[in-house]
């Protein structure tokens, strides 16, 4: 089981800022009709300096046969492009890619449908676009059909569906193609949570039945179960490959935008209107010293500053722990004990004391928010900081037999039974 059915080889795709369609190409009756119709349009767009841009540089992986590998990256890093070029949508600009089988590609969910047709067309003509043959979809179109749940409105235009029954329809449609190599791009963002998890099902079946799967996604946790292997992608590079949970954690670290307390360096990313900003963060010990690192088990603190540039109303500060994985394991605000307070523009500090601290040792990020009235986004950071949890290595401590992220003290009691 160890043929590549996708060898990667020095992959690289290099596009132009500033070029019309960025980096599509016109044919010659194009350029002279727009040169004709648009003359002093044309001069300037000569004069445009045209900026290359690397999305891709070298890029080189395999996927062996019946392997399902996650690729991950943030958002840019260039995946979706990595995906495009192997679907022979786009062309590389250098390397090439060497595939054993055929290709299937769920990149865009209802590729190919027509509002004005039916479901039941709509399933050829997308089947059709999607590389299956006529009998193929003839023969696989009642599990289609019966995966979608649609059978009510499989001759209602699909101009009257709703988004969920589009998705729906378009998913079945794709993930009853049956390539030996399937590319898979986000398409568990859409639909209800009990839809995703029957697509993570469905991808999971096609995975056991031996086809090589190249899946892109966001949710980690959903990367983690269902890859065994993982590729890191990031500003177009190839910067880890391995297993899923080390190639995860490396990802999380790269997407903490920590480079100490100083919450107000400008390449942070944040949302919200501003009205509110964290400017510092700092962890405090017991004795309220500054801390690195926290030793599990030992109380501690989460010390911020908020700035706050006029008059407003306070309904929230949150701060909410994140694993490495990306799940939310803990959160904690101040609307917990107050009721909403007006503030006065000035410089405030917020502190809460984690006690007892339930975390076992680890990696965590800490996420900050600050709402006001009606839940109004003032500003969020995702990853404002880096938590180290340390072993407290105390005797008799069987630290190494601890699972999960978190550890909560319970009352146990025993007593004898007589039958």
């Amino acid at each position: 089981m160890d043929r590549p059915m996708i060898d990667v080889r020095n992959l690289s795709k290099r596009y132009y800022i500033g070029q019309s369609g960025f980096g599509s190409y016109k044919r010659l009756s194009e350029t002279i009709v727009d040169t004709v119709a648009h003359p002093i349009r044309t001069v300037r767009s000569a004069r445009i300096k045209k900026e290359a841009f690397w999305a891709l540089k070298d890029v080189s992986f395999s996927v062996n046969e019946g392997e399902v590998v996650g690729l991950i990256g943030k958002n840019g890093a260039g995946k979706t492009t990595v995906l495009k070029i192997i679907s022979r949508i786009t062309v590389p600009t250098s390397g090439e890619i060497v595939l054993r089988g055929r290709v299937g590609s769920l990149l865009e969910v209802g590729t190919g449908f027509h509002p004005e047709l039916t479901g039941r067309e709509n399933i050829y003509m997308s089947g059709a676009i999607l590389g299956m043959r006529k009998a193929e979809i003839d023969s696989n179109f009642d599990d289609i059909v019966k995966f979608s749940e649609m059978e009510k409105f499989l001759d209602t235009p699909v101009k009257r569906y709703s988004s969920g029954m589009y998705v729906r329809l378009g998913f079945a449609v794709a993930a009853h193609l049956q390539p030996e190599i399937l590319l898979v791009d986000e398409v568990l963002a859409v639909g209800d949570a009990q839809f995703q998890r029957k697509c993570l099902g469905k991808i999971q079946d096609v995975s056991k039945g031996g086809r090589t799967v190249l899946f892109v996604s966001h949710n980690m946790p959903v990367v983690e179960g269902l890859c065994e292997r993982a590729l890191l992608i990031d500003d177009g590079r190839l910067v880890m490959s391995g297993d899923s949970h080390d190639v995860i954690a490396e990802y999380m670290r790269l997407l903490s935008l920590y480079r100490g307390n100083d919450l107000e360096d400008p390449a942070i990313r944040r949302k919200g209107n501003g009205m509110a900003r964290f400017t510092w963060i700092e962890i405090l010990g017991e004795k309220d010293e500054p801390m690195d690192s926290i030793l599990e088990g030992r109380p501690f603190k989460v010390s911020l500053k908020l700035k706050v540039e006029s008059s407003l109303d306070l309904q929230d500060i949150r701060i909410t722990f994140v694993d490495k994985v990306g799940r939310s394991i803990l959160t904690t605000g101040l609307g917990d004990s107050l009721e909403v307070k007006r503030l006065d523009r000035g410089s405030y500090r917020f502190s809460v004391l984690i006690d007892p601290n339930p975390f076992v040792r680890g990696g965590l990020s800490l996420r900050l928010s600050c709402l006001g009235r009606n839940f109004q986004e003032y500003d969020t950071i995702d990853y404002a900081y880096n938590l180290s949890i340390t072993p407290n290595l105390e005797p008799g401590d069987a630290l190494s037999k601890r699972a999960g992220v978190v550890k909560i003290p319970f009352e146990w009691s025993i007593e004898r039974h007589e039958p």
